[in-house]
């Protein structure tokens, strides 16, 4: 092989090497775009029980220092 089919061969891999990792990142994107969601979710969820939890111990104290 002469240099210029080596250079080539090697713009052509470094071509299909970089098609490669822009796929890759676009995944890796779209995963972390959905974890990312379903932690939003998760946290939602986490505050809306914290804070129903809370106002049902508070009515609960309420309700005890009512009643005597």
């Amino acid at each position: 092989m002469d240099q210029q089919s080596k250079l080539e061969e090697l713009e052509i891999k470094t071509e299909s090497h970089i098609v490669q990792c822009e796929e890759r990142w676009k995944t890796n994107f779209n995963r972390l775009d959905d974890i990312d969601f379903a932690l939003r979710r998760i946290e939602a969820r986490t505050m809306a029980v914290g804070g129903g939890l809370i106002v049902f111990l508070a009515g609960l104290i309420v309700t005890l220092l009512i009643g005597n």
